[in-house]
């Protein structure tokens, strides 16, 4: 895997360009949950392309940073003045930097992490995160319709989750307030996107029909993609 991940952009992205369309799609979905406190300390993991690390910078918040075990992706990140580190061992790294951070998000990296693995990744993001801290997590929907398609699109994905799957590894990492939501990939309002929408609304309803005449799991979001939305409260 480490030959695949130290070239990262050049065999997963296939582009040395971020995706333009992913700034509107995590102001949609992303920036309602962030701080109202634009000095809060943010911190994504595995940046990829860096347009969560973009966002934070547009949206005004100066105190941010990446981490990515990735020398591809922290790379390019740093080629447009992006805050992000080259890390060997993000749970190490956590570990390192607990209590720290007012936000996190860990967007498309959780289905990259070994299973051995996954728990205690987890709880070090919990001890990197501030008391009422929030973290997005953000994985392939594999209780969608051809959630197949997104859990084996990468050759480094180790595991595919689906919200019965995500919360359990949640709660057994110590997080208790966890809320979740489908990722909204129609986000300009044109025509087509709305035709789109009605014609998603009813092939839905089709899947959950066959499903409940099938006595079979019937969970409620079928996105191709859905998100965690997790607050480190203290009890």
């Amino acid at each position: 895997m480490k030959d695949i991940f130290d070239s990262y952009v050049e065999n997963i992205f296939c582009s040395y360009e971020q995706a333009s369309l992913k700034f509107i799609q995590f102001e949609k979905n992303y920036k309602r949950f962030f701080p109202s406190n634009k000095g809060a300390k943010l911190l994504d993991i595995g940046v990829g392309r860096g347009e969560m690390l973009s966002c934070m910078r547009n949206w005004g918040y100066e105190n941010y940073i990446g981490v990515d075990i990735s020398p591809s992706t922290i790379r390019f990140c740093k080629s447009l003045d992006l805050n992000c580190i080259l890390v060997d061992d993000s749970t190490a790294w956590l570990n390192e930097n607990k209590n720290e951070f007012d936000l996190i998000t860990l967007l498309d990296v959780l289905e990259h992490i070994k299973k051995e693995h996954t728990i205690e990744f987890l709880k070090a993001i919990k001890a990197s995160l501030k008391n009422n801290g929030t973290l997005i997590i953000q994985v392939p929907n594999l209780q969608a319709p051809d959630g197949q398609l997104h859990r084996y699109n990468d050759f480094t994905h180790e595991v595919g989750f689906i919200e019965h799957s995500l919360q359990q590894v949640l709660i057994t990492a110590g997080f208790k307030n966890i809320n979740f939501d489908g990722f909204e990939e129609f986000v300009c309002g044109d025509w087509r996107e709305k035709v789109k929408k009605i014609l998603r609304s009813l092939f839905w309803r089709y899947i959950r029909f066959t499903r409940l005449i099938n006595k079979n799991i019937n969970p409620r979001i079928l996105n191709p993609v859905f998100y965690a939305l997790v607050k480190n409260d203290v009890y």
